[in-house]
């Protein structure tokens, strides 16, 4: 395995000619990440041994032109410039960020971070009042969409082509259609075993001190049983949280034990949540408001002094796929079809009875999408009220992608726009602390096989990840493992109302970003005072108000005043 360096940023121009095919020019390449089969793509090349990776990328594309991108194993991105076009992609992980923007009428900007293509670009960055609207309703920015306007993320596993016609977005290398795998179930489980034990062996090859995040989860554990196997010096780190209600550090130690694995349990205090956070407005490329994102940061920065490769179990889910809740099913497929007039009598009736108020989820939704979205940021109207204009999500990917399905196609629907929601949480605290991450699980042949495998293998009704959990409890006894999942849980209203709201104050009612008219300084206080005097209904929301005002004061120089692109 090789590394590269963890960015790169550039301004070129395009369209000029390079010469008669005779004397053509060599490709220009920039390449951030790492590849996990360099040995073997330089062997197929001919190169030398010790090719650094941008001249392995070079031939490779001069080779297999687009199609480089299904030999290329690794979390990466590229550019290449070739022949007068540009051309970008990053990996399908979507775990290394690349941002294009048109600088001239030949000219573009690109890099990995949004800081990065500020320093390259000719003329200020103003933030896009779209862009606004869909973190205050998501809670964070999804590719092709970026804080500025002007600005386009490259979506994952996609190129993106800059010629002097323009941009091109949307191509795909080409390949086979993938085919079901002709195995009974017990042979699935067999194939995921050596695939995975393969993904492992590669990421862990050149390891001298390996580690493993273990949430008590089935992704992680899984994880940890194939790499426990081959390594008997892996170490399992978990983050612990204070109250059993979100604390799977338990359960970990459990798993940890069975498998005879070195287990560190991470305890982090308020001042220390409160200080990663502090870094991470600081650092991060726009707002993004994933509660966990303090503990992910400080569990990075721990591990980035004591291991040299730390696996990770985040990629699953968007081969796999996600089988939705009834009640989103029941809200897509029949209360959708109500008037938004019955919905909304429907919503304060049962809200009026007590025994039947948990069923308002079913009806309680501007937009059938909205049961779908991770955190509960503002509604439509909400957002107009805050920003004084009219909000629409019409052009974000999750409204876009989930009205590209008929209505009764549930788990195709939920399992597409899951996908759609950004990783940047861990993208983020990467490249903040460049801790050397892998995903085995977003190895292409894992994530190909998983993708391929018939529905019924991937999710039943009532059990969602079923191979992966028939693998696992080859490894680790079900009763260890086989309970209610807290997730990656973030004590968040403990941590907003510590020491008297301190940072909703601070951000949110004395802001000093509320002066430069981003938003209503007043509607954004109203909600704070809500808050603060018990309505803990809107926690997300707020959440949603501090990290965002406490990004704005951070890059005082970046709110000028605001597009409407």
């Amino acid at each position: 395995m090789q590394v590269a360096p963890q960015c790169f940023a550039a301004a070129i121009s395009v369209g000029r000619s390079q010469a008669s095919p005779d004397n053509a020019k060599a490709p220009e390449t920039w390449f951030a990440g790492h590849l996990l089969n360099a040995d073997a793509l330089r062997r197929s090349l001919a190169l030398d041994r010790d090719a650094p990776l941008e001249s392995l990328v070079r031939s490779a594309w001069q080779r297999w032109s687009l199609a480089l991108a299904t030999r290329l194993e690794g979390v990466f991105t590229l550019a290449i410039l070739d022949r007068g076009e540009l051309y970008l992609y990053r990996d399908p992980s979507g775990f290394r960020d690349l941002y294009l923007r048109q600088i001239g009428s030949d000219r573009f900007a690109f890099a990995t971070d949004l800081d990065g293509l500020r320093r390259v670009s000719p003329r200020p960055l103003e933030p896009s009042r779209h862009a606004l609207h869909e973190y205050l309703r998501f809670l964070d920015i999804a590719a092709p969409n970026a804080w500025y306007a002007g600005v386009q993320a490259v979506e994952p596993g996609q190129w993106v082509r800059c010629s002097a016609r323009g941009v091109e977005s949307g191509l795909r290398e080409e390949t086979a259609a993938l085919a079901t795998p002709v195995v009974d179930f017990d042979d699935a489980v067999d194939a995921l075993e050596q695939h995975l034990q393969r993904s492992v062996g590669q990421c862990l090859e050149a390891s001298q001190s390996p580690a493993a995040f273990l949430s008590g989860g089935v992704d992680s554990a899984l994880l940890c049983a194939v790499a426990g196997r081959q390594r008997a010096d892996l170490t399992a780190v978990t983050v612990g949280f204070e109250g059993a209600a979100f604390d799977e550090a338990p359960v970990a130690q459990k798993i940890a034990s069975h498998l005879g694995l070195t287990h560190q349990v991470l305890r982090f205090s308020h001042a220390d949540d409160v200080a990663a956070f502090e870094r991470l407005v600081r650092q991060m490329d726009q707002p993004m408001a994933d509660p966990a994102t303090p503990a992910t940061l400080l569990s990075f920065e721990h591990c980035r002094t004591r291991f040299d490769t730390v696996l990770d179990g985040s990629g699953v889910e968007d081969a796999i796929g996600f089988y939705p809740p009834r009640h989103m099913r029941i809200a897509v497929a029949y209360a959708a079809l109500l008037p938004a007039a019955v919905r909304r009598a429907l919503t304060r009736w049962l809200q009026r009875v007590p025994p039947l108020a948990g069923y308002t989820p079913l009806v309680d939704f501007e937009h059938p999408a909205e049961t779908m979205i991770r955190w509960k940021g503002f509604t439509a109207r909400e957002i107009e009220a805050l920003c004084g204009e009219p909000a629409s999500l019409e052009h974000t990917q999750f409204y876009r992608t989930f009205e590209r399905f008929p209505r009764h196609a549930h788990v195709e629907r939920y399992s597409a726009v899951m996908a759609c929601l950004p990783s940047e949480r861990l993208t983020q605290c990467e490249r903040i602390t460049g801790l050397p991450i892998r995903y085995p699980f977003c190895d292409r042949a894992v994530f190909d096989f998983l993708r391929a495998l018939p529905v019924q293998y991937r999710h039943t009704p009532t059990e969602s990840k079923r191979v992966l959990r028939a693998l696992l409890a080859r490894h680790v006894p079900r009763p260890l493992w086989d309970l209610p999942k807290h997730g990656f849980n973030f004590p968040l209203q403990r941590f907003l109302a510590a020491d008297d709201h301190a940072l909703v104050r601070r951000y949110v009612m004395r802001g000093r970003w509320l002066e430069r008219g981003l938003m209503r300084a007043d509607e954004v206080r109203r909600y704070a005072q809500q808050y603060v005097a018990g309505d803990e209904r809107l926690m997300f929301r707020v959440w949603a108000l501090v990290v965002l005002g406490a990004w704005l004061d951070a890059h005082e120089d970046l709110i000028i005043p605001a597009s409407g692109a």
